[in-house]
């Protein structure tokens, strides 16, 4: 959501839990160029496999994160980049206690769990012939794509401000007044256990009732919450299949506060 704006806020604050992530946005931010030499790699199994071990096993060089000025690990961004573009479904590098068992997975090249994602032309830095659009430093040719791409995002995310931890530590001030636009976007309800823990669902509800006075917009599958009639629902279609199937396509909703702007105002979905 904050790539697709028209252009930037005067304040912009994002959030995410995962040290992996918060790695790559201060790597990205930082040292663009390296990060996409890392990110640079064809798509290989055996490979998916042994970067996902390793990342795991070097958690711990995240720990400068804790350091305002530490400007991220370029491999460790760029190899998690990569493998996110790779992998299907949930389980790359989820923050976690223990390094994922795959003794039962076969032997040799066979033990490396998970199969990469080879049902497309491919995504994120893997994507052929276009780069995702994330501000106005343009596109470029595919063979540069992850240089581009990154270099990008990088200006992009010059002026935003990156908080690490669960998601509400974003929102304990009204930055912006009754101005304040908040995207929740949590695990759904009938997701929870693949993502998070069981429970989350429930408070992002509670905190978004609490809060209607600012301009909120919440995720979720038809049924997920029962909010106030003052509330308005966008239904929409997601058009594909997700590796999960096609059950829930026609079921994506998104939940407004009183407080939005109605959208039945020009524009106000064109930039989405």
């Amino acid at each position: 959501m904050l790539l697709a704006a028209s252009e930037p806020a005067s304040l912009e604050v994002v959030n995410d839990v995962n040290g992996f992530v918060a790695n790559f946005w201060r790597a990205t931010q930082h040292q663009p160029d390296d990060v996409a030499m890392w990110a640079t790699y064809p798509v290989s199994h055996v490979d998916l496999g042994a970067r996902h071990r390793w990342l795991m096993e070097h958690r711990g060089d995240l720990a400068g994160l804790q350091e305002a000025d530490w400007p991220g690990d370029a491999k460790i961004a760029g190899w998690w980049l990569w493998g996110q573009c790779c992998w299907i479904g949930s389980g790359w590098c989820d923050w976690v206690g223990q390094i994922p068992h795959v003794s039962d997975a076969g032997m040799g090249v066979q033990a490396v769990g998970q199969i990469p994602h080879v049902s497309d032309a491919g995504m994120g830095v893997q994507a052929v012939g276009q780069i995702p659009h994330v501000g106005n430093a343009g596109r470029g040719p595919s063979a540069e794509v992850a240089y581009k791409w990154l270099t990008s995002l990088s200006r992009r995310l010059e002026r935003v401000r990156l908080i690490h931890g669960e998601w509400d530590r974003c929102l304990n001030s009204h930055y912006g007044g009754t101005d304040t636009a908040v995207f929740l976007d949590p695990p759904y309800r009938a997701y929870e256990s693949v993502y998070t823990a069981i429970g989350v669902a429930d408070k992002v509800e509670s905190w978004a009732r609490d809060h209607a006075d600012l301009r909120v917009a919440l995720c979720g599958h038809i049924g997920d919450y029962s909010l106030p009639d003052e509330w308005s629902i966008k239904q929409w279609d997601r058009g594909r299949f997700t590796y999960n199937g096609s059950k829930t396509t026609n079921k994506e909703a998104i939940w407004f506060s009183p407080a939005c702007l109605s959208c039945d105002q020009p524009n106000l979905w064109g930039a989405a």
